[in-house]
């Protein structure tokens, strides 16, 4: 295994070690201090030029790399391993800017052992999700995880953006986030909501103000602009977000572009924008600030098509010069975040982060190395992710007793969350005296599941259920246990089997549980291996589409019904929420 520690054997030095290993690789490019490795007859790609350079070796001395070129007389002095790679192609790891590690459902040690093989060496990951129910803490989890791991994690520390001051009762203070922000391996402010930070009152101001404090500590604030263009979009560039990866046309990352944002193109889980944008390829810009990032990716997303290495795969077959699209998952991610010293190229004083690869056009790789050790090799993992564990009371928070079930009206005209898209809603009114116009209504439950039995009991149109009931506590920036139901019984035996498990998501069927997803860490994050999580996904997808559901990705749409990241009408313990103007109103008209 590759420790990592905070004085750096993954890239965190201080400047007097940092010092010192310069020194002994300019011997190693001298010729006067032998190498540790050296890899010779390789094609190397030059991150910075894009240029493929054939009959290339690489020196490394530690964890570095001492010099690149096309001399193999080094000094063999002392047993120097040699890797003949006979052509192939050399690229600096890939780097993955944006992710949210708990789409793999599954802990850290589980999704490191699937992105490896793919050739990812660095994650820039988010750590919102369980801070929403634990606060601080939940952060901690996971930089806590990142300690040891045989990849280099750097992170985002989290603005947790709410629909309403509500969902923000768990959010640590500006002073509490402050240290995180001071940590060298927080490379910045994780993705603000535009919504959130041009609001008024207490809501914009804290985030305001988290956003300068990260700016002034020469860290980035990662942007989120979904729905904003024009003007709103120009307002809120001017508080300094430096990135984007929520354009879903070229002419939305072309705006961006222009505004001087990197824009990360997502290809992942959450969506795949790839085809969608590719026209933007085909435009005389300079492309140095595209960058191509998964947003995460679920269980048989990991299983059935990999990581990021899928997505550049995807990109290659869509005619993006093999160039440009390693330069997106290298150089131009380093370069944002301001890592380029230390990763996203292959070059003397880096660390050496590599991947060989049959050719250019095929990325299948061959062999990881990271920080100059081997951890892919022949088909296999040569390493052992560290296991991470949380403390127990995470493991209990699904706290719902003494609540009551809200009785729905039966007549009348009421106000309803209407499906768009697998993650879009509007809102409708709707005649319950109109037999045809309600036949697709059901009941959408949000239940506070941390600190009140309060509990607000509205209606979802369109989702297609028409059996039993449908229970998440995963949803986003949000507290909320959330359940979609036909009937009163089918809703409470959801809501007992939820809390019996810790969290996750279950389909109940009057008293019985037909299928379930039990995810006990905070109630988001499963115990179990990416390969059970993935059959538990699919039972549930089976049964859910018995009942009549027609999405294809029911989790994701009841775990959406709560963010501010979605329009146009979401849900909470108190209520709608309307994102245009924030009003939180009820179902009645």
């Amino acid at each position: 295994m590759v420790p990592l520690t905070r004085s750096g054997s993954l890239g965190y030095e201080a400047p007097m070690e940092k010092m010192k290993d310069s020194k002994i690789l300019s011997e190693v490019a001298l010729g006067n201090v032998p190498p540790d490795l050296a890899i010779v007859h390789g094609t190397l790609f030059n991150a910075h030029t894009g240029e493929f350079i054939s009959g290339q070796s690489i020196w490394i001395k530690g964890k570095r790399i001492a010099y690149v070129g096309p001399d193999h007389a080094f000094n063999r002095k002392g047993g120097v391993t040699v890797i003949d790679v006979a052509g192939m192609v050399l690229l600096p790891g890939l780097i993955d800017g944006h992710t949210h590690l708990s789409t793999s459902l599954s802990g850290i040690d589980e999704f490191i052992s699937y992105v490896i093989p793919g050739g990812l060496t660095t994650v820039i990951a988010e750590t919102v999700e369980l801070a929403t129910i634990v606060g601080k803490d939940g952060i901690d989890y996971f930089i806590k995880g990142f300690e040891g791991q045989p990849i280099r994690f750097y992170y985002t520390a989290p603005p947790l953006c709410g629909l309403t001051p509500v969902e923000e009762s768990m959010v640590p203070s500006n002073d509490k986030l402050l240290p995180l922000l001071k940590d060298p391996r927080c490379v910045g402010l994780g993705e603000i909501y535009w919504g959130n930070l041009l609001l008024k009152g207490k809501q914009g101001r804290r985030v305001r103000e988290l956003s300068r404090l990260a700016l002034g500590l020469g860290k980035r604030v990662e942007g989120h602009t979904a729905g904003a263009s024009g003007k709103k979009l120009q307002a809120y560039t001017s508080f300094g977000p430096s990135s984007c990866h929520e354009p879903i046309t070229a002419e939305e990352v072309l705006e961006r572009l222009r505004l001087g944002y990197w824009v990360m193109v997502r290809q992942g889980s959450i969506r795949k924008e790839l085809p969608r944008i590719q026209g933007i390829f085909q435009r005389q810009i300079d492309f140095r600030r595209l960058i191509l990032s998964t947003d995460g990716v679920d269980p048989k997303g990991l299983i059935e098509e990999g990581y990021l290495d899928a997505a550049l795969r995807t990109a290659l077959q869509l005619g993006v010069p093999p160039a440009l699209a390693y330069q997106m998952v290298t150089i131009n991610v380093a370069e944002h975040f301001r890592l380029d010293h230390l990763i996203g190229s292959l070059s003397p004083g880096k660390m050496a982060d590599i991947v060989v690869i049959p050719s250019r056009q095929e990325f299948k790789p061959q062999l990881v190395l990271i920080g100059g050790k081997t951890v892919f090799k022949d088909g296999k993992l040569t390493i052992r992710p560290r296991k991470v564990n949380c403390p127990k009371y995470m493991l209990r928070t699904v706290k719902v007793e003494g609540y009551s079930l809200p009785s729905p009206p039966k007549e009348g005209k009421v106000r309803v969350m209407e499906s768009v898209t697998d993650l879009v809603t509007r809102e409708s009114i709707v005649d319950l005296d109109d037999a045809e116009a309600s036949q697709d209504i059901i009941m959408a439950l949000a239940l506070d599941r941390l600190h009140s039995t309060q509990a607000f009991m509205g209606f979802l149109k369109g989702f297609g259920l028409k059996q039993g009931a449908f229970g998440s506590t995963m949803s986003w920036d949000s507290p909320d246990l959330i359940v979609l139901g036909c009937d009163g019984v089918s809703v409470k035996t959801a809501i007992a089997r939820l809390k019996e498990t810790g969290g996750g998501v279950v389909h109940a069927i009057g008293h019985e549980i037909v299928s379930e997803l039990p995810a006990p860490i905070c109630g988001v994050l499963s115990l179990h291996s990416v390969e059970r999580v993935r059959e538990e996904m699919r039972q549930i997808e089976e049964t859910l589409s018995n009942a009549g559901v027609q999405g294809e990705r029911p989790i994701l749409t009841i775990n959406t019904l709560s963010t501010v990241a979605i329009p146009h009408l979401r849900i909470t313990h108190h209520g709608y929420v309307r994102l245009k103007d924030r009003k939180v109103l009820s179902y009645r008209v």
